[in-house]
């Protein structure tokens, strides 16, 4: 067998499809995590479920994360300045300006108030992605991006094997029982939930995936049927375990091993939806608007909290409250985005087809 690189261009419908779902998911968990405050901090049946099985959401995005930047770099190589410029005004920019926007929206006490925070709880709570409670995974996407021009440099197929496996032990043991250093400071970074080390394993397993897809999907194409009903019995096993050991956070053990089965059976859901183009034509959509609702929809949830609490009270009302929520925060990133800079603030992919390559060795 040779070492070139046969590459072939075709589009990447699935992942704009799985991202948007991921979307989705994060926002229903915290639409039942708004019922479970409001209600003396307690699940019924129905919001324990919905809440546990959207636990999902981020770690799919992390996976998605690493197969795009993975998928990039392999099929154009890496491009170090352009590489910084576009997670700079992407990612970076836009983590600034809502954090501050949600720390005036908490009516913060900033370090240069009378009477405000030290400028060391300040920072850490900047860092850590603390100024509202879905900034952490910014955070987390940040640190691999400052990792990535390291990591990128080992992107051969039996490369990423080793270091999908090396991320993976690292993955279990900071989850399993985190490393003290003996540094109290050094400690907070690394064992907090937005350390990169409780996520690595998504990131490059994502960019493993780039190696595998087109087979992959062309399996899960062919079996269907077969995913949907793994997918099932998946949920039936989630359903067991937080009924079993209590309700988990989207940084626990398990979805070491739930992740790439539910990225399988995603790809599944994304071809039975094939039946009904229109819908998912909408949702692939959605895709392109993941990034800007993720950043906007808890500034919704609070204006609901504060206005019409009842809709996050009740459970009946929490499908209101759900679609409300993701229709008010496409609303805004779509506004947000036609004013001037507005793409500093909020990042939508563009509508074009999302085009990757399909890597494959020729043999000789």
């Amino acid at each position: 067998m040779g070492g070139e690189l046969n590459k072939k261009t075709r589009y990447f419908y699935e992942l704009n499809f799985i991202r948007a779902i991921a979307c989705l998911c994060v926002v229903m968990v915290h639409v039942t995590a708004r019922n479970y405050h409001l209600n003396d901090q307690h699940f019924n049946w129905l919001t324990l479920f919905l809440n546990q099985v959207a636990r999902f959401g981020t770690p799919f995005f992390a996976i998605l994360s690493g197969f795009l930047l993975y998928n990039q770099a392999i099929k154009k190589g890496f491009n170090f300045k352009k590489f910084v410029t576009s997670r700079f005004t992407k990612i970076v920019i836009p983590f600034f300006i809502w954090s501050f926007l949600y720390l005036l929206v908490k009516q913060y006490n900033f370090p240069w108030s009378e009477g405000g925070a030290s400028v060391k709880d300040f920072l850490f709570l900047f860092s850590l992605g603390d100024s509202y409670y879905h900034l952490y995974f910014i955070v987390v996407v940040i640190q691999f991006y400052l990792l990535f021009p390291i990591l990128q440099l080992a992107k051969t197929k039996n490369s990423m094997l080793a270091l999908t496996i090396i991320a993976l032990f690292i993955n279990y043991f900071f989850m399993r029982q985190p490393f003290d250093t003996g540094n109290e400071t050094f400690n907070l970074f690394i064992q907090d939930r937005s350390s990169i080390f409780k996520w690595i394993f998504y990131f490059i397993f994502g960019g493993l995936l780039v190696y595998f897809w087109e087979p992959l999907v062309k399996w899960v194409e062919e079996n269907v049927k077969f995913t949907i009903l793994v997918g099932a019995i998946s949920i039936c096993f989630v359903i067991y375990e937080y009924n079993t050991f209590g309700f988990f956070s989207s940084t626990r053990i398990a979805n070491l091993f739930h992740m790439p089965l539910f990225l399988v059976v995603l790809i599944g859901v994304y071809y039975v939806m094939g039946r009904w183009e229109k819908i998912r034509s909408y949702i692939i959509e959605l895709g392109n608007l993941s990034m800007g609702i993720y950043l906007v929809h808890p500034m919704v949830l609070y204006v609901m909290q504060n206005h019409t609490a009842e809709l996050l009270t009740q459970t009946r009302w929490l499908p209101l409250a759900f679609l409300i929520t993701v229709l008010s925060s496409i609303f805004l990133v779509k506004i947000i985005n036609k004013i001037p800079f507005g793409q500093f603030v909020v990042t939508v992919a563009s509508p074009k087809k999302v085009k990757y390559q399909e890597v494959q060795r020729k043999a000789s």
